[in-house]
């Protein structure tokens, strides 16, 4: 969230010295990411540096335990939350969750162009996450794989308030008159997404541990240049195409995707798999911004204009419809 939430640095301060045992000096907050419900700060506490995500609410368990159990389990290029004072990998404090992890020194991929070196080392990574095991305590908090129909509840709310007469505010009723000029792309896109999701779903997949939010801002790459995993706010057990979209078919170069998979190793990749996350991953923007803008009273001015801008460059050329349709142009259009 680029709005920094109305808690005062005291607070925060009194929050980290209960549940860490860390006496911290600086509180910085830092406006990047886009999660509604969560905002970020850097710590410091005269010797070492932290990242704090403070999160409304409960936190997804399994976004905590799952980068946990892979660092525990050797995967050492995953940022795990630190331990709290109490054994949880998350502390409570005034409707929030204080969630502390390591201060990663460098820069996200957003900002760096890797090598090919590095590039094969992600592969390597990405490998390691997908044959992790997965234990049954563990599994009984992930969410699983739902082939079409994660989406649809939340795609019809925002659909439905689109079409109301009169809008709440004036941000409301500008994506709403966009909604309804992109309205042919969105419908073939929830269409899309159910026959895809339907065809996967009669068949027999594998399910493997997900980060399911790949993307460069979640690459963090240290001084050293040596890569490091973020954010497994969105983990889910799926097929591997659920990662593996975002190489394969993201807008990488080939000489990049080739290291990639080099790191990856041998493997038949699902082109319809591909397509379907493709597209689940259109469906997931267009909830977001639409629940943003039309059903959320708690946003700022910039934070509505900054999901209004985003919405618009999701139809942009390279960005997220683009690659689905081409994903689905690939598959053989079943």
């Amino acid at each position: 969230m680029r709005d920094r939430p109305k808690i005062p640095d005291e607070r925060i301060v009194a929050g980290l010295e209960q549940a860490y045992g860390i006496s911290a000096r600086a509180v910085a907050f830092l406006p990047i990411g886009n999660d509604a419900a969560a905002s970020a700060f850097r710590i410091h506490d005269g010797q070492r540096a932290f990242f704090l995500k403070l999160r409304k609410g409960s936190p997804n368990r399994a976004s905590l335990t799952v980068p946990h159990h892979l660092r525990v389990s050797g995967v050492e290029s995953v940022v795990a939350p630190l331990i709290a004072i109490s054994g949880q990998l998350f502390a409570e404090l005034d409707g929030y969750s204080l969630i502390l992890y390591p201060w990663i020194e460098g820069e996200s991929k957003w900002s760096k162009t890797l090598s090919r070196r590095q590039w094969r080392a992600w592969g390597a990574i990405m490998r390691a996450i997908h044959r992790a095991g997965v234990s049954e305590a563990l599994k009984a908090q992930l969410p699983e794989e739902q082939y079409g129909k994660r989406w649809l509840r939340r795609f019809e709310r925002v659909a439905g308030a689109v079409e109301r007469n009169r809008q709440p505010h004036a941000f409301a009723d500008e994506l709403a008159a966009l909604w309804r000029q992109k309205a042919a792309k969105i419908e073939q896109a929830r269409a899309r997404y159910l026959s895809l999701g339907s065809r996967l779903e009669a068949e027999d997949h594998v399910h493997v541990i997900c980060h399911a939010d790949i993307h460069p801002a979640n690459i963090m790459v240290d001084d050293g240049g040596a890569i490091h995993i973020v954010d497994w706010d969105e983990v889910v057990l799926a097929p591997r195409e659920r990662d593996l979209m975002f190489f394969l078919i993201d807008g990488h170069p080939n000489d990049a995707v080739a290291a990639f998979m080099d790191g990856y190793g041998e493997c038949k990749v699902d082109k319809i798999g591909l397509a379907y996350y493709r597209y689940d991953w259109v469906l997931q923007e267009y909830c977001d911004y639409g629940e943003r803008v039309l059903l959320s009273n708690e946003l700022s001015e910039r934070e509505l204009q900054f999901s209004i801008d985003e919405f618009k460059r999701l139809f942009s050329p390279g960005d997220v419809v683009e690659l689905a349709e081409k994903a689905y142009r690939d598959s053989g259009k079943p």
